[in-house]
């Protein structure tokens, strides 16, 4: 609940401004794609367009991925408070940060720079974080589990959880697998979601 003297902002134009951020970093992730240079040999330019475009499919994912689940989040949000704005604000700011942590991420393709791969993992990370504490945020604000019953809720955070989790176990494991594998690591979140999905409604009530 909100107390005397808490500022409420306007619903609509703080869910406006986080799809136009959506938006525009969606965007930039292929303003980023370059061909190589004249001056590459053959091999470079195949390992350097390979990295481009792999970068890319993976942030565009993997943002697209972001937008679904804070699609999700907002449509239980019914007033939006100071501490669910500067949630909401510092997970943009990484948001805005993926055109430029996948233009590392695809610069790691042509040497050894597991350091550009664990900064490519560490913005996902950011995000996931900030995202999962919005949604504890909506939890405790908007009454969930009076709302929507204890398994939902469980399943609502677990949703962020495990992006949080595959995210972040890519940071160090970026400096010991082959680059391409870093990105395509979050696929594994579905296979988590769906172990997750069916121990929680086989046993709604632990």
């Amino acid at each position: 609940m909100s107390g005397p003297g808490t500022d409420i902002f306007p619903h609509d134009r703080v869910v406006f401004f986080c799809d136009a951020v959506f938006a525009i970093a969606i965007t930039l992730l292929a303003i980023e794609l370059k061909l190589p240079g004249h001056d590459a040999s053959d091999a470079a330019a195949a390992m350097e367009i390979q990295g481009t475009f792999i970068s890319y499919f993976v942030s565009f994912m993997v943002t697209g991925v972001f937008w679904t689940s804070h699609m999700l989040t907002w449509k239980y949000i019914t007033r939006v408070n100071g501490k669910m704005v500067w949630s909401t604000l510092l997970q943009l700011m990484f948001v805005a940060l993926m055109p430029f942590a996948t233009r590392e991420y695809s610069l790691a393709f042509t040497g050894h720079f597991p350091g550009r791969s664990a900064l490519y993992a560490a913005t996902l990370t950011a995000i996931s974080f900030f995202s999962l504490r919005t949604r504890l945020l909506v939890v405790k604000q908007e009454g969930l589990r009076e709302k929507i019953g204890d398994a939902e809720v469980r399943w609502f955070i677990w949703r962020g959880l495990a992006s949080l989790i595959v995210f972040a176990a890519m940071v160090p494991l970026a400096f010991v697998l082959p680059t391409w594998t870093i990105g395509f690591m979050f696929s594994a979140i579905f296979p988590v979601l769906a172990v997750v999905r069916r121990r929680i409604f086989r046993n709604p009530n632990p």
